[in-house]
């Protein structure tokens, strides 16, 4: 790795800048892109710390010991990762958090160098030519603004790039171990993921299609590692607890038990997204909902109940910021809201089905494609933010146009474009259009690790660009 930097001026200098880049960003702008002064913790922070400290201190990893999904509310690959950095600071929470921002802006900067490599597989080995997608990951302002935050996104994307690189360079004869342990780890790290697994279990049956031993050898190697470490969670869960759990469920939650997901459920089968029904409940005001919630006049009177009772004793909504009086401790009625709510959806579901199954995912699609905009832009920052919404969409245009590229002009895709291709349309796919409770919640950091890998087609229609305009130049 060194000796190659020694011998490469343009990747020198574009490490440099994203480590420039970085570094500016939590010195000067995150206190302003955030409009606060802690920029090191964010909302969910406090439940991957509670869930290692909970480990630390008695010996079960759960953030919430007094309920029964509270073992399964985060998997655990980031909340060890930040318990490091909790026992070497003598377990003080607050002196730990700036170290491990630090630390990840370092991860992030060694992400750089690997992005590197495998535009060099991609490129056949010319080195001008794999510094695009290293700049492109370099400078990409959506991964830059996570770096100081002690969330996961950042440690996962880490691994799944050098999961993505140890399974196309197969010089090492236990590459595609390392590829499984890797992708395991991601996965730990942020279940969304997971699917990564199993786009790598096609692309080993599809390229190794004629030879049965290599499919054995290679499936052996990547699915031990995968089994062993990814596995053990599932496991766990299983044997412990009796619960089939393969990433998290939000149960265990104060702001998400039961009473709260089935909103949210209800929420997503008659509309794209859940403000403003979501602030104004827990705010205690009226929450109007689109004209197909207030189909039968059973359903509106049951959605007027659901909404009054979430109102009044729902523990989940309680417990947000801003709700209109005390959090409720005990005599929730969550079973009653959870009921009334998945009837409403059941109800929509079955009068609405081209709204829910098409109308609506299409919706989301387009939200997570072409967001052009944040919630909040109240400040210079924010609104800058907004534009650089514009900026993501051109380069995921510029990779689905790269992809296009390879594909007309290649018989078979490079095997690197061929994971990025079916994990950017399984992730797309599945958050935009799945029914289940993790589904159609359409946050943009979910959809980070398709869009940086994404990064690395769209340098070949760069490529291609700047090859086109150096000819019309000469």
């Amino acid at each position: 790795m060194f000796s190659e930097l020694r011998a490469n001026k343009n990747l020198q200098l574009t490490i440099l800048a994203g480590l420039i880049l970085r570094v500016l960003f939590v010195l000067v702008g995150a206190k302003y892109y955030f409009g606060r002064e802690n920029i090191f913790v964010d909302g969910d922070t406090q439940v991957w710390a509670a869930c290692i400290q909970n480990l630390i201190e008695t010996g079960i990893y759960t953030m919430n010991p007094e309920h029964e999904y509270g073992y399964f509310g985060r998997t655990p690959g980031y909340s060890f990762f930040i318990g490091i950095f909790y026992l070497m600071t003598g377990k003080d929470w607050n002196a730990a958090y700036p170290i491990i921002a630090w630390t990840q802006i370092l991860f992030d900067v060694v992400a750089i160098y690997f992005v590197y490599k495998i535009g060099l597989k991609l490129f056949s080995g010319d080195k001008k030519s794999a510094v695009i997608p290293a700049f492109l990951y370099a400078t990409y302002p959506f991964i830059i603004v996570w770096t100081p935050v002690v969330y996961s996104e950042l440690l996962s994307i880490f691994f799944l790039i050098l999961c993505v690189y140890y399974f196309i360079y197969e010089e090492n004869k236990y590459n595609y171990l390392f590829a499984g342990v890797f992708a395991s780890i991601s996965v730990l790290c942020r279940p969304q993921v997971l699917l990564i697994i199993g786009v790598m279990g096609v692309v080993i049956i599809y390229q190794n299609r004629k030879n049965i031993s290599d499919i054995l050898k290679k499936s052996f190697q990547f699915g031990f590692a995968v089994l062993i470490i990814y596995g053990s969670w599932p496991i766990r869960n299983y044997i412990n607890y009796d619960k089939i759990i393969f990433t998290q469920d939000l149960r265990g939650w104060t702001v998400a038990d039961k009473d709260w997901i089935a909103f949210t459920q209800y929420l997503y089968s008659v509309k794209a997204e859940w403000q403003p029904q979501f602030d104004d409940l827990i705010h205690n005001k009226k929450v109007t909902f689109p004209k197909q919630a207030y189909t039968t006049k059973e359903d509106s009177l049951k959605l007027e109940k659901a909404i009054y009772l979430a109102q009044n004793c729902g523990s989940s909504f309680s417990n947000w910021r801003g709700y209109w009086k005390e959090p409720i401790l005990e005599n929730n009625c969550n079973d009653e809201i959870k009921q009334l709510f998945d009837e409403l959806r059941a109800t929509q579901i079955t009068i609405n089905p081209i709204n829910f199954y098409i109308t609506l995912p299409i919706k989301n699609l387009t939200k997570a494609l072409f967001k052009y905009k944040l919630y909040d832009t109240k400040t210079f920052a924010r609104k800058l933010g907004s534009i650089l919404f514009i900026f993501r969409t051109m380069l995921i245009l510029l990779g689905i146009s790269g992809i296009i590229i390879l594909l007309l002009k290649k018989e078979q895709l490079p095997t690197e474009i061929l994971i990025i291709s079916l994990f950017f349309i399984l992730l797309y796919f599945s958050l935009c259009f799945g029914t289940g409770p993790q589904f159609r919640n359409i946050e943009m950091r979910y959809f980070l690790p398709a869009d940086l890998l994404l990064l690395i087609p769209a340098s070949v229609t760069l490529k291609k660009m700047i090859d086109t305009f150096g000819k019309k130049n000469v």
